[in-house]
């Protein structure tokens, strides 16, 4: 048996829902025999494209009564079951290669088998190769007169312009919800079965304007032999009951978060998503939104104002990008208490600054607070006016300079900063600055981490599954801590990570991290000494001869080769005469090195030896 959704494809062009734009403009022209050569059919899927290239097909080729397609002559009911043979469907995602199109154009100049048009159907267009557009384009402007071409796809913008330019094309839009609904209505008629209204529309919304993915979910609630109702639907397709979901929305709208967080919190041990629990308060809010509006009443949350409902469902959608990297029940409930926040007119983003603080409520902040507040901002852009030193070149130590005093902005930045460090605090404006210095690998590595921030005291904290960043940060400890110390002023800092990954630098520390600064100094390798030169010798100097075999000789230092002008070891009794000497003698001058003897020549009749020199 088919699906239902092929069972229920039209076979008449008024049975087409939606697409008024595409299919009067065809079957007028087709009732006229104005009969495009070429065209193509763009629009998402499951729209009907597929299902107009199959109605021009049966049109051009019903042997049936007027109004055509009559939908039970043969060539009709051989187009509805995809057997006629003038009319082909090809796959263009698994046919374009540039010899597939040559096949095609091979059989396009035959004539059709039944007399009528050879309608040639290319689906998912936009998968052709450039070079088998190329093939295609002679034969698709000037193709013989009894052959129609029809390309369908979901990416016209992947179309060559030459292609464009010779076909007629027709756009075809997303199909409403009411629509779908309207259709699956009649559906339901045909199976014998029931439905209600709310759950056909809640079929329809999720179909995202396709009506083929409308009566592939109705076939699966059909399949369950029950009652299609929106409890049914829900439970069918994994989402969270509405009541509930309405329920924690109009707590949102209240603000009483106590109610909505333990609501959203109940949902999530129900089995339902993060996720899944805020896009169901989004739609909620969208639907009260239009309710609001005059756009229709279902949907109607009690006390809805469409500022708040603005406000929660824009905040909510920011929230959703929380979920990319955890969706536990913390993040849900975080996410709720940011779109409180966000309704409420706070920020919605976090803890707020200290100037948002002193300004925005005046009223709810004590006296002595406000004014220290203020004298804390004073503090604050004057260290960040004031110039910083520059860090230092190199970490070998230099030759002692003459003793200066410190720069008036520095000691004044130093006197600030001493003046405020007992009760500053880093912020996370601060470690905003420390993200925006770094280079754009460094951030990506800081991404995972979790940094805390108290008075004088910075961390970052990396879980298991981020041990490859913390890795990377902790290989860039040293520059890491010097750019946090020079935007935050003399802090700790310290990495906690895995597998023994962890850093940290005490405050005002001048070296490196503490497992970098127990490392021992590397010793430094002696100059090396320049010896005293051997006295050239002042008779000439022979050389005896020597094996030239390339292979390598175990020769005594006896038979080494001597190199004229070189130094000559001295003997052994030269050298215990010259150690005996004191520095006041004087001595005369040593005889000249003597050679070693010559080697005794070979008797006749023998073979040299590869050891010793040749004679």
């Amino acid at each position: 048996m088919s699906a239902i959704y092929q069972r229920a494809r039209p076979i008449r062009w008024e049975d087409v829902v939606g697409q008024e734009h595409v299919k009067d403009v065809l079957r007028t022209a087709l009732e006229q025999g104005r009969i495009g050569h070429a065209y193509l059919f763009s629009g998402p899927r499951g729209v009907g494209k597929t299902t107009t290239a199959r109605l021009i097909a049966m049109t051009a080729n019903c042997t049936g009564p007027a109004p055509k397609p009559c939908g039970e002559c043969e060539s009709c009911l051989a187009v509805r079951a995809g057997s006629h043979p003038d009319v082909m469907e090809i796959d263009a995602a698994s046919n374009n290669s540039v010899d597939d199109v040559r096949d095609l154009r091979e059989k396009v100049g035959l004539a059709a088998m039944r007399g009528g048009k050879k309608i040639y159907i290319l689906d998912e267009a936009h998968m052709m190769s450039r070079a088998a557009f190329n093939a295609l384009l002679k034969t698709l402007e000037e193709p013989p007169e009894h052959v129609i071409f029809i390309l369908a796809t979901t990416e016209p913008e992947k179309i060559i312009p030459t292609i464009l330019s010779r076909c007629q094309h027709y756009r075809f839009r997303r199909l409403t919800s009411e629509e779908i609904a309207g259709k699956l209505a009649g559906l339901v008629t045909l199976e014998g079965a029931s439905a209600d209204p709310d759950a056909l529309n809640l079929i329809g919304r999720l179909a995202d304007g396709a009506m083929r993915d409308g009566e592939s979910l109705l076939e699966r609630m059909l399949a369950a032999g029950t009652a299609v109702t929106r409890p049914a639907v829900e439970e069918a397709l994994g989402l969270p009951p509405g009541e509930r979901v309405r329920g924690v929305a109009s707590a949102l709208l209240v603000g009483d978060a106590g109610e909505a967080i333990s609501g959203a919190a109940q949902l999530y041990r129900d089995g339902f998503a993060a996720r899944t629990v805020v896009e169901g308060l989004v739609a909620a809010f969208g639907a009260a939104l239009h309710a609001e509006l005059g756009l229709g009443e279902e949907g109607r949350l009690e006390g809805a104002e469409v500022p708040r409902l603005l406000k929660l469902q824009a905040a909510l959608d920011e929230q959703e990008a929380r979920f990319a990297r955890s969706a536990d029940q913390q993040s849900l409930e975080l996410a709720l208490t940011h779109a409180l926040l966000a309704a409420d007119g706070g920020t919605g983003g976090g803890a707020p600054s200290l100037g948002s603080a002193a300004t925005s409520a005046p009223a709810q902040v004590p006296g002595d607070l406000l004014q220290r507040l203020n004298r804390l901002e004073k503090e604050l852009s004057t260290l960040r006016s004031a110039p910083r030193a520059a860090a230092p070149a190199s970490a070998v130590p230099a030759a002692p300079a003459e003793k200066r005093g410190p720069a008036p902005a520095r000691e004044a930045v130093r006197e600030a900063a001493a003046s405020i460090a007992p009760a500053a605090a880093p912020t996370q404006g601060s470690w905003a600055d420390v993200m925006a210095q770094t280079t754009m690998q460094m951030r990506a590595f800081l991404k995972p981490a979790r940094m805390h921030a108290q008075d004088g005291y910075v961390s970052l904290t990396y879980e298991d599954r981020s041990s490859f960043h913390a890795k990377q940060v902790a290989g860039k400890f040293d520059e890491l801590a010097a750019l946090v110390e020079r935007v935050f002023g003399p802090i700790t800092f310290e990495l906690i990570a895995p597998e023994g990954l962890g850093r940290k630098r005490e405050a005002g520390r001048a070296g490196g991290s503490q497992a970098a600064a127990s490392a021992p100094a590397p010793t430094l390798n002696p100059a090396p000494t320049r010896s005293t030169p051997a006295p050239k010798a002042d008779a000439p100097v022979e050389i005896p001869d020597f094996d030239p075999s390339p292979r390598r000789s175990r020769r005594g230092p006896e038979f080494e080769p001597v190199t004229v002008g070189a130094a000559q070891p001295q003997p052994v009794a030269a050298a215990q005469t010259a150690s005996t000497q004191t520095p006041g003698t004087q001595t005369a001058s040593a005889p000249p090195p003597s050679l070693p003897p010559r080697p005794p020549a070979r008797p006749s009749g023998t073979r040299p030896c590869a050891c010793g020199p040749a004679t």
